[in-house]
């Protein structure tokens, strides 16, 4: 379902709009925006590693090792 919304722009990102041909307006503010919030998404993910990684202990070995005793054990 779509939903219909008004939005105020300033006048340097209307005539970027401008650009685009009018009836393929919608669909590149509403892919821009879900593009938009993608990244916004992916950043917060990428600081919440970086949070983890600050407080999280090193684990010793490499994944090599961890996957060779993981196989060997079953």
């Amino acid at each position: 379902m779509s939903q219909r919304v008004n939005i105020i722009l300033s006048d340097s990102t209307w005539e970027l709009l401008q650009a685009i041909p009018k009836g393929e307006r919608s669909a590149f503010v509403d892919k821009s925006i879900a593009a938009a919030c993608a990244l916004q998404d992916r950043w917060a993910a990428a600081a919440e590693m970086d949070r983890m990684r600050e407080t999280t202990e090193p684990v010793g070995g490499c994944s090599e090792d961890w996957i060779r005793e993981d196989r060997e054990s079953h």
